[in-house]
């Protein structure tokens, strides 16, 4: 949601709690993955705690959790109008629809990846890689030259991108970094959900000051619902997808196809923004955006900032070490799409590649004077004229 000036918007949550206002600090909280705008207090014992928003997601999660902090509450409230009464219904009913049409989309979406596209691949590159082994190796799993030099789909063989070990390990690094962006902003919402206090009037769990909406407390049963049908599914889906988009990357039987299925991949990822921003109308747009948490943390002094500041760095370092971690196992004992002597094609595949599949020249100061090089027509050469055009031209040419 949209930060407005937290020291002008926060008056009343800071007066209700007896709290006396220092002024706005802009990322003074510098230990959090997310750094956004807050406000130093000082409570009726005199001791300063700092009051920080954290954005909620735009997205069919961010419509669903306003729903239920903001709407629900509404509809069950005796004292609401009529008028009231039917908008906060509308902004259910859109609510709910758009969080089910999402987890209906994605893990449907998923499901058909797996069974339409992904088996297929890796049937179609093991059935390659196993014709491959029956008429190129020998009873000893060595690879016979006479029989490789022979053999009519060695080139399809070496697009297979496995063989290429760095390649693939690239490819899946990237992937990975996609899917661990996804991993730890569920983890981080998780904790963010965890961090807000309880209460126990629903009415109670949103402060409204102007276009802004501070959620300041949740009750048992809303932190419950919010954690089953928002943080859950964001952290399965996203290890699916993981595990998903490194089966694919691994049947990938072309090396420029990697590429584009790494981006296809991600488009699951980002259906649930696709249909906030499709079907929501502009003012419920509005409205998740202007909507934030709004979390008590206690004043740090220096040392513990700096603390705080080198246990984020250490929580980065455990992340990419998790990530290497898990590519290697993947790739080498996890994966089931190829045996591992598939690595005995580096040498063959690089050597075809090398010889085969390189450009017919290289001339990068071809046309530097608008000229080009003598040696281009090695490369790109005319055709030859016939004996019988040479002739022809001869006896056509004018005499002086």
């Amino acid at each position: 949601g949209r930060r407005g000036g937290l020291g002008r918007l926060l008056a009343k949550y800071v007066l209700g709690r007896g709290f006396m206002c220092h002024g706005p600090e802009e990322g003074i909280d510098r230990g959090e993955e997310t750094i956004s705008k807050s406000m130093t207090v000082v409570n009726r014992s005199g001791t300063k705690v700092i009051l920080r928003t954290v954005d909620i997601s735009e997205d069919a999660y961010g419509a669903a959790i306003l729903a239920m902090v903001r709407d629900l509450p509404q509809i069950l409230n005796a004292a609401s109008g009529k008028d009231q009464l039917v908008l906060s219904l509308w902004n259910c009913i859109f609510a709910v629809l758009l969080l089910v049409v999402n987890l209906v989309l994605q893990c449907s979406i998923l499901a058909y990846v797996y069974h339409y596209v992904v088996s297929l691949d890796v049937a179609n590159v093991q059935q390659r890689y196993k014709d491959f082994r029956l008429h190129v190796f020998n009873a000893s799993g060595d690879i016979e030259l006479d029989l490789w030099n022979n053999y009519e789909g060695r080139f399809e063989v070496c697009q297979i991108a496995m063989w290429n070990r760095p390649f693939y390990y690239s490819i899946l690094f990237c992937w990975c970094l996609v899917m661990m962006i996804e991993i730890k902003k569920s983890e981080e919402f998780i904790r963010h959900v965890f961090w807000v206090p309880i209460c126990s009037d629903p009415l109670s769990m949103l402060l409204k000051k102007g276009e802004s909406r501070y959620v300041v407390a949740f009750t048992w049963w809303t932190r419950f619902w919010i954690l089953v049908l928002v943080g859950v599914p964001k952290i399965i889906i996203s290890l699916i997808l993981l595990w998903l988009g490194c089966e694919w990357l691994s049947a990938t039987i072309q090396f420029e196809d990697l590429v584009m299925n790494t981006v296809a991949m991600g488009f699951i990822v980002n259906i649930d923004e696709i249909l906030f921003h499709a079907v929501l109308p502009r003012f419920h747009r509005l409205d998740v955006e202007n909507i934030d948490f709004l979390m008590e943390r206690h004043a740090l002094s220096e040392v513990e900032m700096r603390d705080k500041m080198k246990k984020s760095y250490r929580k980065s370092c455990t992340y990419m070490a998790l990530l290497v971690a898990f590519i290697i196992f993947y790739a080498e004992y996890m994966q089931d799409v190829l045996p591992p002597d598939i690595s005995k094609l580096r040498g063959k595949c690089q050597e075809l590649i090398d010889v085969s599949f390189q450009p017919l020249c290289k001339g990068s100061t071809w046309y530097l004077r608008g000229i080009a090089a003598a040696r281009s027509l090695d490369c790109f050469p005319l055709p030859v004229k016939s004996q019988a055009e040479a002739l022809a031209e001869v006896v056509l040419r004018p005499t002086v």
